[in-house]
Protein backbone atom coordinates (compact mmCIF):
# COMPACT_ATOMS: atom_id res chain seq x y z
CA UNK A 1 0.00 0.00 0.00
CA UNK A 2 1.45 3.43 -0.93
CA UNK A 3 2.95 5.64 1.77
CA UNK A 4 0.45 8.38 0.92
CA UNK A 5 -2.39 6.04 1.87
CA UNK A 6 -0.87 5.33 5.28
CA UNK A 7 -0.29 9.04 5.83
CA UNK A 8 -3.96 9.61 5.10
CA UNK A 9 -4.91 6.87 7.56
CA UNK A 10 -2.91 8.30 10.46
CA UNK A 11 -4.49 11.76 9.97
CA UNK A 12 -1.42 13.98 10.52
CA UNK A 13 -3.52 17.08 11.30
CA UNK A 14 -4.56 15.53 14.62
CA UNK A 15 -1.05 14.63 15.79
CA UNK A 16 -0.19 18.06 17.28
CA UNK A 17 -2.68 17.31 20.07
CA UNK A 18 -0.51 14.49 21.38
CA UNK A 19 2.56 16.74 21.31
CA UNK A 20 0.77 19.62 23.04
CA UNK A 21 -0.17 17.65 26.14
CA UNK A 22 3.32 16.20 26.62
CA UNK A 23 5.04 19.56 26.10
CA UNK A 24 2.85 21.19 28.74
CA UNK A 25 3.61 18.44 31.24
CA UNK A 26 7.33 18.79 30.54
CA UNK A 27 7.07 22.57 30.93
CA UNK A 28 5.54 22.14 34.38
CA UNK A 29 8.40 19.85 35.42
CA UNK A 30 11.08 22.08 33.88
CA UNK A 31 9.73 25.04 35.82
CA UNK A 32 10.64 23.16 38.99
CA UNK A 33 14.09 22.17 37.76
CA UNK A 34 13.26 18.56 36.93
CA UNK A 35 13.42 18.46 33.13
CA UNK A 36 14.54 15.15 31.59
CA UNK A 37 15.11 15.14 27.83
CA UNK A 38 15.03 11.35 27.55
CA UNK A 39 11.68 11.16 29.30
CA UNK A 40 10.35 13.93 27.05
CA UNK A 41 11.37 12.16 23.84
CA UNK A 42 9.94 8.81 24.92
CA UNK A 43 6.73 10.45 26.17
CA UNK A 44 6.32 12.27 22.84
CA UNK A 45 6.89 9.04 20.91
CA UNK A 46 4.43 7.10 23.07
CA UNK A 47 1.76 9.79 22.77
CA UNK A 48 2.18 10.00 18.99
CA UNK A 49 1.89 6.24 18.63
CA UNK A 50 -1.27 6.19 20.76
CA UNK A 51 -2.78 8.97 18.65
CA UNK A 52 -1.91 7.12 15.44
CA UNK A 53 -3.36 3.94 16.92
CA UNK A 54 -6.59 5.74 17.72
CA UNK A 55 -6.82 7.16 14.19
CA UNK A 56 -6.22 3.76 12.58
CA UNK A 57 -8.75 2.11 14.88
CA UNK A 58 -11.32 4.81 14.10
CA UNK A 59 -10.80 4.31 10.37
CA UNK A 60 -11.35 0.58 10.80
CA UNK A 61 -14.25 0.80 13.26
CA UNK A 62 -16.21 3.40 11.28
CA UNK A 63 -15.39 1.60 8.03
CA UNK A 64 -16.76 -1.78 9.06
CA UNK A 65 -19.89 -0.14 10.48
CA UNK A 66 -20.53 1.84 7.31
CA UNK A 67 -20.29 5.19 9.10
CA UNK A 68 -17.90 6.54 6.44
CA UNK A 69 -20.37 6.12 3.64
CA UNK A 70 -20.38 7.99 0.35
CA UNK A 71 -20.81 11.72 0.88
CA UNK A 72 -18.57 11.92 3.95
CA UNK A 73 -17.66 15.54 4.73
CA UNK A 74 -14.18 14.78 6.07
CA UNK A 75 -11.12 13.44 4.27
CA UNK A 76 -11.59 10.02 2.70
CA UNK A 77 -11.04 7.10 5.06
CA UNK A 78 -8.79 4.37 3.67
CA UNK A 79 -11.02 1.41 4.48
CA UNK A 80 -14.30 2.94 3.33
CA UNK A 81 -12.71 4.19 0.12
CA UNK A 82 -11.15 0.82 -0.68
CA UNK A 83 -7.55 2.04 -0.39
CA UNK A 84 -6.83 -0.60 2.27
CA UNK A 85 -8.31 -3.97 3.11
CA UNK A 86 -9.62 -4.83 6.58
CA UNK A 87 -6.71 -7.26 7.02
CA UNK A 88 -4.14 -4.58 6.17
CA UNK A 89 -5.69 -2.16 8.63
CA UNK A 90 -5.91 -4.78 11.38
CA UNK A 91 -2.21 -5.55 10.89
CA UNK A 92 -1.36 -1.85 11.12
CA UNK A 93 -3.41 -1.55 14.32
CA UNK A 94 -1.63 -4.52 15.93
CA UNK A 95 1.80 -3.21 14.92
CA UNK A 96 1.10 0.30 16.22
CA UNK A 97 -0.33 -1.02 19.49
CA UNK A 98 2.80 -3.13 20.00
CA UNK A 99 5.10 -0.18 19.28
CA UNK A 100 3.11 2.06 21.64
CA UNK A 101 3.36 -0.54 24.41
CA UNK A 102 7.11 -0.94 23.85
CA UNK A 103 7.68 2.80 23.82
CA UNK A 104 5.63 3.15 27.00
CA UNK A 105 7.66 0.48 28.77
CA UNK A 106 10.92 2.17 27.76
CA UNK A 107 9.51 5.45 29.07
CA UNK A 108 8.64 3.92 32.43
CA UNK A 109 12.01 2.22 32.67
CA UNK A 110 13.77 5.53 32.08
CA UNK A 111 11.60 7.50 34.50
CA UNK A 112 10.77 5.10 37.31
CA UNK A 113 13.70 2.74 37.71
CA UNK A 114 12.87 0.16 40.39
CA UNK A 115 9.92 2.03 41.95
CA UNK A 116 7.44 -0.88 41.92
CA UNK A 117 4.51 1.11 43.25
CA UNK A 118 4.82 3.74 40.53
CA UNK A 119 5.28 1.03 37.90
CA UNK A 120 1.97 -0.57 38.86
CA UNK A 121 0.08 2.71 38.64
CA UNK A 122 1.56 3.75 35.31
CA UNK A 123 1.12 0.29 33.79
CA UNK A 124 -2.57 0.56 34.64
CA UNK A 125 -2.74 4.02 33.04
CA UNK A 126 -0.95 2.71 29.97
CA UNK A 127 -3.37 -0.18 29.60
CA UNK A 128 -6.33 2.19 29.93
CA UNK A 129 -4.80 4.51 27.31
CA UNK A 130 -4.45 1.61 24.87
CA UNK A 131 -8.03 0.52 25.49
CA UNK A 132 -9.27 4.10 25.05
CA UNK A 133 -7.38 4.45 21.75
CA UNK A 134 -9.01 1.27 20.45
CA UNK A 135 -12.45 1.55 22.02
CA UNK A 136 -13.69 4.79 20.45
CA UNK A 137 -15.16 2.95 17.46
CA UNK A 138 -14.13 -0.69 18.02
CA UNK A 139 -15.94 -3.40 19.96
CA UNK A 140 -19.58 -4.19 20.47
CA UNK A 141 -20.31 -0.96 22.36
CA UNK A 142 -17.82 1.68 21.18
CA UNK A 143 -17.95 4.68 23.47
CA UNK A 144 -17.63 7.17 20.59
CA UNK A 145 -21.08 6.08 19.38
CA UNK A 146 -22.59 6.83 22.81
CA UNK A 147 -21.46 10.44 23.16
CA UNK A 148 -18.57 9.70 25.53
CA UNK A 149 -15.73 10.71 23.21
CA UNK A 150 -15.44 14.22 24.62
CA UNK A 151 -14.99 12.93 28.16
CA UNK A 152 -12.37 10.37 27.11
CA UNK A 153 -10.41 12.92 25.06
CA UNK A 154 -10.42 15.38 27.97
CA UNK A 155 -9.22 12.77 30.46
CA UNK A 156 -6.44 11.26 28.34
CA UNK A 157 -5.18 14.42 26.62
CA UNK A 158 -5.55 16.46 29.80
CA UNK A 159 -4.95 14.95 33.25
CA UNK A 160 -3.41 11.65 32.11
CA UNK A 161 -0.95 13.10 29.58
CA UNK A 162 -0.06 16.36 31.34
CA UNK A 163 0.00 15.18 34.95
CA UNK A 164 1.56 11.88 33.92
CA UNK A 165 4.43 13.57 32.07
CA UNK A 166 5.15 16.05 34.84
CA UNK A 167 5.05 13.28 37.47
CA UNK A 168 7.46 11.09 35.49
CA UNK A 169 10.00 13.92 35.71
CA UNK A 170 9.18 15.35 39.14
CA UNK A 171 7.90 12.23 40.95
CA UNK A 172 5.30 14.45 42.58
CA UNK A 173 2.51 16.79 41.42
CA UNK A 174 3.90 19.93 39.80
CA UNK A 175 2.79 23.49 40.52
CA UNK A 176 0.32 24.58 37.86
CA UNK A 177 -0.12 21.05 36.50
CA UNK A 178 -3.86 21.15 37.11
CA UNK A 179 -4.26 24.33 35.04
CA UNK A 180 -2.03 22.87 32.33
CA UNK A 181 -4.12 19.69 32.21
CA UNK A 182 -7.28 21.77 31.86
CA UNK A 183 -5.81 23.74 28.94
CA UNK A 184 -4.63 20.66 27.02
CA UNK A 185 -7.79 18.66 27.69
CA UNK A 186 -10.23 21.40 26.68
CA UNK A 187 -8.38 22.34 23.50
CA UNK A 188 -8.23 18.68 22.47
CA UNK A 189 -11.98 18.35 23.03
CA UNK A 190 -12.44 21.46 20.87
CA UNK A 191 -10.78 19.64 17.97
CA UNK A 192 -13.03 16.61 18.44
CA UNK A 193 -16.10 18.85 18.60
CA UNK A 194 -15.23 20.45 15.25
CA UNK A 195 -14.87 16.98 13.76
CA UNK A 196 -18.27 16.00 15.13
CA UNK A 197 -19.97 19.22 13.97
CA UNK A 198 -18.60 18.59 10.48
CA UNK A 199 -19.94 15.02 10.49
CA UNK A 200 -23.36 15.74 12.00
CA UNK A 201 -25.37 14.42 9.07
CA UNK A 202 -23.29 11.32 8.34
CA UNK A 203 -23.19 10.47 12.06
CA UNK A 204 -26.96 10.89 12.27
CA UNK A 205 -27.48 8.45 9.40
CA UNK A 206 -25.04 5.95 10.92
CA UNK A 207 -26.47 6.11 14.44
CA UNK A 208 -23.26 7.56 15.88
CA UNK A 209 -24.63 9.66 18.73
CA UNK A 210 -21.76 12.05 19.41
CA UNK A 211 -22.18 14.85 21.94
CA UNK A 212 -22.39 17.37 19.08
CA UNK A 213 -25.26 15.41 17.55
CA UNK A 214 -27.04 15.24 20.90
CA UNK A 215 -26.62 18.99 21.37
CA UNK A 216 -27.58 19.99 17.84
CA UNK A 217 -25.72 22.45 15.63
CA UNK A 218 -26.50 25.69 17.49
CA UNK A 219 -25.64 24.38 20.95
CA UNK A 220 -22.58 22.51 19.65
CA UNK A 221 -21.27 25.86 18.41
CA UNK A 222 -21.89 27.46 21.81
CA UNK A 223 -20.13 24.48 23.40
CA UNK A 224 -17.14 25.18 21.15
CA UNK A 225 -16.96 28.76 22.38
CA UNK A 226 -17.15 27.61 26.00
CA UNK A 227 -14.34 25.10 25.48
CA UNK A 228 -12.02 27.71 23.96
CA UNK A 229 -12.90 30.45 26.46
CA UNK A 230 -12.34 28.17 29.46
CA UNK A 231 -9.04 26.91 28.03
CA UNK A 232 -7.87 30.49 27.54
CA UNK A 233 -8.85 31.47 31.08
CA UNK A 234 -7.01 28.45 32.45
CA UNK A 235 -4.00 29.35 30.31
CA UNK A 236 -3.82 32.83 31.81
CA UNK A 237 -3.01 31.19 35.14
CA UNK A 238 0.23 29.91 33.59
CA UNK A 239 1.37 33.05 31.76
CA UNK A 240 4.18 34.11 34.06
CA UNK A 241 7.31 35.47 32.41
CA UNK A 242 7.45 34.69 28.70
CA UNK A 243 4.21 32.73 28.89
CA UNK A 244 2.27 35.66 27.42
CA UNK A 245 3.73 34.71 24.02
CA UNK A 246 1.22 31.84 24.06
CA UNK A 247 -1.34 34.41 22.93
CA UNK A 248 0.15 34.03 19.43
CA UNK A 249 -1.78 30.78 19.27
CA UNK A 250 -5.04 32.71 19.38
CA UNK A 251 -4.69 33.78 15.74
CA UNK A 252 -5.26 30.31 14.21
CA UNK A 253 -7.78 29.48 16.94
CA UNK A 254 -9.79 32.60 16.11
CA UNK A 255 -9.74 31.77 12.40
CA UNK A 256 -10.99 28.28 13.12
CA UNK A 257 -13.74 29.59 15.38
CA UNK A 258 -15.04 31.91 12.66
CA UNK A 259 -15.38 28.89 10.37
CA UNK A 260 -17.12 26.81 13.03
CA UNK A 261 -19.68 29.54 13.66
CA UNK A 262 -20.46 30.18 9.99
CA UNK A 263 -19.74 26.98 8.03
CA UNK A 264 -20.71 23.33 7.95
CA UNK A 265 -19.51 20.17 6.24
CA UNK A 266 -16.18 20.02 4.36
CA UNK A 267 -15.36 23.68 5.08
CA UNK A 268 -14.62 22.62 8.66
CA UNK A 269 -11.67 20.49 7.57
CA UNK A 270 -9.62 23.70 7.54
CA UNK A 271 -10.94 24.59 10.99
CA UNK A 272 -9.65 21.26 12.30
CA UNK A 273 -6.14 21.96 11.07
CA UNK A 274 -6.17 25.53 12.38
CA UNK A 275 -7.36 24.45 15.83
CA UNK A 276 -4.75 21.70 16.11
CA UNK A 277 -2.04 24.15 15.00
CA UNK A 278 -3.27 26.86 17.39
CA UNK A 279 -3.34 24.32 20.22
CA UNK A 280 0.29 23.35 19.61
CA UNK A 281 1.42 27.00 19.42
CA UNK A 282 -0.53 28.01 22.53
CA UNK A 283 0.56 25.07 24.67
CA UNK A 284 4.12 24.97 23.34
CA UNK A 285 4.71 28.61 24.19
CA UNK A 286 3.02 28.18 27.57
CA UNK A 287 5.41 25.29 28.22
CA UNK A 288 8.41 27.46 27.32
CA UNK A 289 7.14 30.19 29.63
CA UNK A 290 6.79 27.70 32.47
CA UNK A 291 10.29 26.33 31.83
CA UNK A 292 11.93 29.76 31.71
CA UNK A 293 9.84 31.26 34.46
Amino acid sequence: MPLSTWLNAIRPKTLPLALASILLGAGVAAGEGAFDGGVLLLALLTALLLQILSNLANDYGDGVRGTDAEGRAGPARVLASGLATPAQLRSAIRLTAGLAALSGLLLLGRALGADRGAWLGFLLLGALALLAALGYTLGRRPYGYRGLGDLAVFVFFGPVAVLGTSWLMLHQPGAGAGWAALVAGLLSVAVLNINNIRDLESDRRAGKHTLALRLGLARARVYQLLLLATALLAGTQLMAGWGFLALLGLWPLAGATRLVLTEQGPALNRALGLTARGTLIFTGLLALGLAWG
